[in-house]
């Protein structure tokens, strides 16, 4: 059995389209055991100098079974990652990125190597973002690329050699399109995937 640590950062709750786009897809993986964390009761915030001064100091003495690491640890020993969240302002919400600042841990997530590259540290195998988008992305244009997509994909790099995917619904909030439409083909793409997760 694989551990897929779904990370459901939908600010709208129950009413989210990122959601039920995302539970489509979670609730299909295959061989999966599901560990669902959900990011608004978390009320996470921005390191300020005392918390980095604390995470430097516990990463140099090697102290990485502390709580202050626990979701980094969370990550770090995860099959899979589904990360749900709406594209918001060209990028991820704050809650989303202060979570994502608590994953990038020297000797822990990732290490140097003597040539001074990072290495990746985790496990994962996948990592899909989901989200949901009003209008269209076009990253050609960058009043309106997709700056989310390419942070995470970098970030699945920085922290394993796991494969990188978007699955998005867009054009929802846009006079005259059937959003309910485009959400379904966007569920049926999620059953693709869902299908040959593994592969």
């Amino acid at each position: 059995m694989k551990k897929v640590l779904f990370v459901n950062g939908c600010i709208r709750g129950a009413n989210s389209r990122t959601l039920r786009l995302a539970q489509r897809l979670v609730r299909q993986i295959p061989d999966a055991e599901v560990e669902v964390l959900a990011l608004p009761p978390l009320h996470l915030t921005p390191y300020d100098a005392e918390a980095i001064a604390e995470r430097d100091a516990l990463s140099a003495s090697g102290a990485f079974d502390v709580p202050f690491f626990a979701l980094a640890n969370q990550f770090r020993t995860a099959d899979a990652v589904v990360l749900a969240c709406p594209f918001w302002d060209l990028g991820l919400p704050s809650m989303v990125r202060c979570y994502l600042e608590r994953l990038c841990v020297t000797g822990l997530t990732f290490h140097y190597s003597s040539e001074g590259y990072p290495v990746g540290d985790c496990k994962l195998q996948r990592l899909v973002y989901v989200t949901t988008r009003g209008g269209h992305v076009n990253n050609d244009d960058p009043a309106l690329a997709d700056h989310a997509s390419a942070y995470l994909q970098s970030l699945c790099k920085l922290l394993s050699n796991g494969r990188f995917d978007t699955l998005a619904a867009e054009g929802l909030d846009i006079f005259g399109n059937d959003a309910d439409a485009l959400l379904h083909a966007a569920e049926a793409q999620a059953d693709s995937m869902a299908a040959q997760f593994w592969a």
